[in-house]
């Protein structure tokens, strides 16, 4: 079946047919009367012939770092709800932390056509830069840091840890270390300066003994907090307060310490980063940064259909800032 022959049952032009199906003004009579051979003759216009004429697919590349990550996995079914509302569908893929794995997935989704690309950056360089800026589509990039000449919405890691350091500090812990992935990596050393510079600046002394990582990048976030939290254990000395890069390294951290008798907060804090959804119901709840993720998908989508629908690219950096959910591990 064809427009024509939809506006021929329903007594309306191709064109009526045609401004119905791509959301222009038809008379609610019309419109009625076209809705009505829809409903009896199920009929849906060709993804593939709209593409032509519009030059649009309607879907969007999305490209994280790794779907084990709760906090990626909230902001993806996020943007899967936010870019429906829009009339558009997602295509999802990973680069599992590599540059040139990276660089790939953008050639592969600009190869589907796609209309635009969101990033989740975990790691950033110039190589990455430059691809982005050589890819003709909108792109809009997320994560702690951005990129020169690209549109970005950059989560202030720096301000989140800031506000926990200085809660603890206000509670009166000054002996505090930190626990998460391998160190070298790129997104574990961002959130690793600046936890480290928020201490100096609130005149906190680091221990490089109590900031330790687990470098087994094959097990899960869960059961690396396990394992650090164990190696906290065998320390003569332990931190008074413990900060995990991400909550789920600091849920296996407070496994460790309740199951040997440790009393949190009494004897030592937790707190994470990422506010995922098992933290506030265990006991005792976990205190957390919540990077503030319906913000951030609201300021993606605002960044790339803007840039779709004028079809032209620009540059433009959103700051979103993030929540302190203050619960009872600290």
């Amino acid at each position: 079946m064809t427009l024509n022959e939809v506006g021929k049952l329903a007594g309306v032009s191709r064109m009526t047919v045609s401004r119905y199906f791509n959301g222009g003004y038809v008379s609610p009579e019309s419109r009625a009367r076209i809705e009505k051979v829809v409903k009896e003759t199920g009929f849906q216009p060709s993804a593939q012939a709209k593409a032509l004429k519009t030059k649009r697919t309607h879907t969007i590349g999305v490209i994280v770092s790794a779907l084990e990550s709760s906090l990626l996995v909230g902001i993806i079914n996020h943007l899967h709800e936010k870019m429906e509302e829009k009339g558009y569908q997602i295509l999802i893929m990973r680069y599992l932390q590599s540059k040139e794995l990276l660089i790939q997935q953008i050639k592969n989704l600009r190869a589907r056509g796609v209309d635009g690309l969101i990033v989740s950056l975990v790691i950033a360089d110039k190589e990455i830069e430059e691809e982005l800026r050589r890819t003709p589509i909108p792109v809009v990039t997320f994560g702690s840091v951005g990129l020169e000449g690209i549109s970005g919405v950059i989560h202030d890691d720096q301000e989140g840890f800031s506000l926990l350091i200085s809660q603890l500090k206000a509670r009166g812990y000054r002996e505090i270390g930190c626990a998460g992935p391998d160190f070298r990596s790129q997104m574990t050393m961002w959130r690793l300066a600046a936890i480290q510079e928020e201490m100096k600046r609130e005149g906190l002394e680091l221990h490089g003994e109590w900031f330790i990582d687990c470098k087994n990048t094959k097990i899960t976030q869960y059961e690396m907090g396990r394992l650090l939290g164990e190696q906290y254990l065998k320390m003569k000395c332990r931190p008074k307060a413990v900060i995990a890069v991400s909550d789920q390294i600091a849920v296996g951290i407070m496994s460790s310490f309740i199951k040997a008798g440790v009393a949190i907060p009494g004897e030592t804090a937790v707190c994470g980063y990422g506010n995922i959804e098992v933290g506030s119901f265990l006991v005792p709840s976990l205190t957390t940064i919540d990077v503030n993720q319906i913000e951030i998908v609201n300021k993606i989508a605002s960044l790339l259909l803007e840039q779709i629908d004028k079809n032209a690219r620009k540059e433009k950096k959103i700051s979103v800032e993030p929540l302190l959910i203050l619960r009872e591990s600290i």
